[in-house]
């Protein structure tokens, strides 16, 4: 029988638990060089003393390319690895939240492949969490680290930005799996994992913690746990921007409207959108004189409201991962 007591929305839900075991888990699927450069930065970051801290490599391809990587670091690191045959974004996160618990661990962090973490950066994730008392999910900056000299309108886009300027443990709606702390206890009760409805169009990580929150687990923002997503030719252009706003878009009212009995909500937010696109659009050719910069920028903010509006039309039903 699960202890409950009711957080600030008045709902039952599980008690905190006790920081014992930390599992860092990173997914990854044919991306060797950015996996053992983020291997080699979990070698030199600071691990709280008293709390049982390992690794686990989650690799979500079936040939096993990252095996001999993630081996390479089993001196320095305690590190387990592990193979997800089927592909997509959710089934390896869900992979790497019920291998953790199979070890046992309490508690989960995650962090991308494409990523390197700050030197305190899971201290601060822990002291964060025993901060808070009603906070139960950390969620860290991601900021970018550009891996080469790129044009003004590239590294200035919107898309590339991170805000920091909200108040420590402030809660949110939502959040990235790239940069997040969390105990495993929330999991196995509210049987909430990542929906495959998201496993090859991205977004998985907002849907989950946005029904987390739904169910009463608080998230917070943490300023203080920082990472970094370094960023190379592969995002750094027009094409890669462009499709990255609309799926924020989209995901924006995919986490607002699915599954949710509110029809009246949801065709003024559509009024609205369209309004905004039709707006947005007006502006794009009164940006261009103000420079490269500025146009792109607004491209770019166009774009994203129109993912929005196509999130709200176009919503399927989820399907969700249980045991």
């Amino acid at each position: 029988m699960h202890i409950v007591y009711k957080n600030k929305s008045n709902k039952d839900i599980v008690r905190k638990l006790s920081i014992t075991y930390i599992m860092i888990c990173c997914c990854t699927y044919k991306r060797s060089e950015k996996l053992e450069r983020l291997l080699d930065n979990l070698c030199g970051i600071h691990y709280p003393k008293n709390i049982k801290t390992e690794v686990l490599v989650i690799d979500n391809d079936k040939e096993k390319s990252s095996e001999k990587i993630a081996l390479q670091f089993c001196k320095i690191l305690p590190i387990h690895y592990v193979t997800e045959a089927n592909k997509g974004l959710s089934n390896a996160r869900n992979c790497a939240i019920k291998e953790s618990m199979n070890y046992g661990a309490s508690h989960i962090a995650f962090i991308d492949d494409d990523e390197i973490a700050d030197i305190n950066w899971l201290v601060n994730h822990i002291e964060f969490y025993q901060k808070f008392e009603d906070i139960y999910i950390s969620s860290g900056p991601t900021y970018k680290k550009f891996e080469n000299d790129y044009p003004s309108y590239i590294i200035n886009n919107p898309v590339f930005a991170t805000h920091s300027s909200k108040k420590l443990g402030v809660y949110k709606k939502t959040c990235a799996s790239g940069n997040v702390f969390f105990p495993l206890n929330i999991i196995k009760d509210s049987n909430i994992y990542f929906s495959e409805d998201f496993n090859f169009s991205g977004s998985e990580d907002t849907d989950f913690f946005s029904r987390l929150n739904d169910e009463g687990y608080n998230i917070g923002w943490n300023y203080n746990a920082v990472n970094f997503e370094l960023v190379n030719d592969e995002r750094a252009n027009i094409k890669w921007i462009l499709n990255r706003a609309f799926h924020n878009g989209y995901s924006v009212s995919i986490t607002r409207f699915f599954n949710k009995q509110n029809f009246f909500k949801r065709f003024f937010y559509i009024l609205e959108k369209i309004f905004t696109v039709f707006i947005n659009l007006l502006i794009i050719p009164f940006s261009i004189p103000f420079g490269t910069t500025r146009f792109f920028n607004s491209v770019t903010r166009f774009v994203k409201n129109f993912g929005k509006l196509s999130g709200a039309i176009l919503l399927r039903q989820r399907v969700y991962y249980g045991e």
